[in-house]
């Protein structure tokens, strides 16, 4: 068996674990029931809203991209930023939809790189993991910032003192950017001069950095918002300061790369998060299993738009 099938089977298992532990905490007949009598109204409008927050998100991957010679517009950028949710969502592994959208953006640039990076491969890399790596900081911060404004909620040391390491990582790492970006100018290797030649292209770009910085926060801040909706589709009065400590804690921990796509990790999240102000397991299940739905639904646009340009209709 290669390294990628391994891989690939050990995150189906630990996935497979994890759902049947959370089988296991409660009791199937209340489950069925609650999610039953889940209220339409707000799901269908937490559908719509969500895809507001990837517009933004596409938004900010173009902000990103443009200062490294691409000349895609906008509709561009967006089909191709659903695209790659689609990917994220329906593949193995969560960069899958990171690979589609390098591909796509890389495959139709023509811009002139001067002979600095052949091909425009590295570039449209470059641009994916920057936007990654922006919109994880913003999300870390604002469950960082939340925990420690609203310490009333009952949180685990474990998981407050986690959560402030990762931050404070997060702002180490930022601050010493610069100097990174210095050292691998002047190392004798090529990929490392090519790193610094996309640091250069965001160096002094402070404006554009707040721009994407504040995409992010719109972005994160409607989906957080968002887990008002589900809480209300399924008669759970969550308090609105706790949203900015769930949405963010559970899509932290879901990012970790155990499982298939969060499958099971993101779930088990929203049990063990909802648990610490009494909301009922089957209740607190239900939550993570509604909102996997809206992302499924709305990352199935993604599969549309991939058909319609495979069939040059798009």
């Amino acid at each position: 068996m290669s390294g990628a099938a391994l891989k690939f089977v050990l995150k189906a298992l630990v996935s497979l674990g994890l759902i049947v532990f959370l089988l296991s905490r409660i009791e199937l007949a209340e489950f069925l029931r609650v999610l039953g009598s889940a209220r339409l109204s707000y799901l269908l409008i937490a559908l719509a809203i969500y895809l507001v927050g990837q517009l933004f998100g596409s938004m900010r991957w173009a902000l990103l991209a443009w200062p490294l010679g691409f000349k895609n517009s906008i509709k561009e950028f967006v089909t191709y930023y659903f695209i790659g949710m689609f990917f994220n969502l329906f593949t193995p592994s969560t960069v899958g939809g990171d690979v589609s959208r390098v591909y796509y953006l890389a495959q139709g640039a023509t811009a002139d790189r001067g002979g600095a990076w052949t091909g425009s491969t590295g570039y449209a890399i470059a641009s994916v993991v920057t936007d990654r790596a922006i919109g994880m900081a913003v999300l870390v911060w604002i469950g960082a910032v939340a925990v420690l404004l609203f310490p009333d909620y009952a949180l685990p040391l474990a998981v407050r003192y986690a959560v402030y390491g990762l931050a404070l990582g997060i702002l180490v790492g930022a601050l010493l950017l610069p100097r990174a970006a210095r050292f691998l100018q002047q190392a004798n290797r090529s990929w490392a001069r090519k790193l610094a030649l996309v640091a250069q292209s965001y160096r002094g770009n402070w404006w554009l950095l707040v721009q994407t910085m504040l995409l992010s926060l719109l972005a994160h801040s409607i989906q957080a918002w968002m887990q008002l909706l589900v809480g209300q589709a399924l008669n759970v009065e969550l308090p609105w300061s706790y949203c900015f400590i769930l949405y963010p804690l559970v899509g932290t921990f879901s990012a970790l790369p155990v499982t298939l796509n969060g499958l099971g990790l993101r779930e088990g999240s929203y049990l063990f998060l909802l648990r610490h102000i009494n909301v009922d397991s089957e209740k607190a299940v239900a939550f993570g299993l509604l909102w996997l739905v809206i992302v499924a639904l709305d990352s199935l646009i993604g599969g549309i738009l991939f058909i319609l340009r495979r069939s040059g209709t798009l």
